[in-house]
């Protein structure tokens, strides 16, 4: 077994059994492969690991902690209006968290620069939007939305305060949203996605792509998703037959 792989599992042990636990902050690197014998790039190459992993945190300027344990919050996939945040707010005021989307970039693209949306929305001129959502300050999904310029001309002065994507769909341009389908694949977050999500490049994320119908069943919205696969799963419920 490799030494990161050896130091991994004694870290992994100290965290499993309550040595080291939620918010504990860790030995140095020195001092880890000091105690363990082994090269301080080892010792950083498990760290890595494990951070990657989602059970350790890095803050820069202050170490590296014991994360929170995982808990997956189960999404549940509906087919109605969607009427917020994607849909996902009420289920999270359910269990009395606050999930909110900020903005970060919003800009008219290149024909043949995204030619999946270009696929489904043909013959606009596209705008990407980029958001991130947030529970509880901390983000857990960063997306890439594409949308007809034309038709939500001026969207991003509606888009400063934090209101939902689709709020302002809604209320702004009078266009209800509905899934049309969705699509899930397991990847590696990039430099850019990590950036935005607060995790190691190279994370282990989930990516989740759809099309969005307005009331007249036609394509609308084209959104690519990366969720922390740490914090989010995602359940389809099958209804029973006779």
């Amino acid at each position: 077994m490799p030494l990161y792989r050896q130091v991994q599992d004694v870290l992994l042990q100290r965290l499993d059994g309550g040595t080291l636990r939620p918010g504990d902050r860790l030995p140095p690197e020195t001092d880890l492969a000091a105690e363990l014998r082994v090269n301080r790039l080892t010792v950083r190459q498990a760290i890595g690991e494990l951070t990657r992993a989602g059970r350790l945190v890095a803050k820069q300027g202050s170490g590296t902690f014991v994360a929170p344990p995982p808990r997956h919050f189960p999404i549940e996939l509906a087919a109605s209006y969607i009427n917020d945040a994607d849909g996902l707010s009420a289920a999270f005021r359910s269990v009395g968290r606050t999930l909110t989307e900020s903005l970060v970039s919003s800009e008219t693209v290149l024909g043949g620069s995204a030619p999946q949306a270009e696929e489904y929305l043909p013959g606009c001129r596209l705008r990407r939007v980029d958001t991130v959502l947030a529970v509880d300050g901390e983000p857990w999904f960063a997306n890439s939305v594409w949308m007809d310029d034309r038709r939500f001309a001026d969207i991003d002065r509606h888009l400063r305060d934090g209101v939902p994507l689709y709020t302002v769909w809604r209320d702004v341009y009078g266009v209800r949203l509905k899934a049309a389908w969705r699509s899930f694949a397991a990847g590696a977050a990039s430099p850019q996605v990590a950036a935005l999500l607060g995790v190691p490049s190279g994370t282990a994320v989930l990516f989740r792509d759809g099309l969005n119908l307005d009331e007249d069943d036609a394509p609308t919205v084209y959104i690519h998703r990366a969720c922390r696969s740490d914090r989010v799963r995602f359940v389809a419920n099958y209804a029973a037959k006779d």
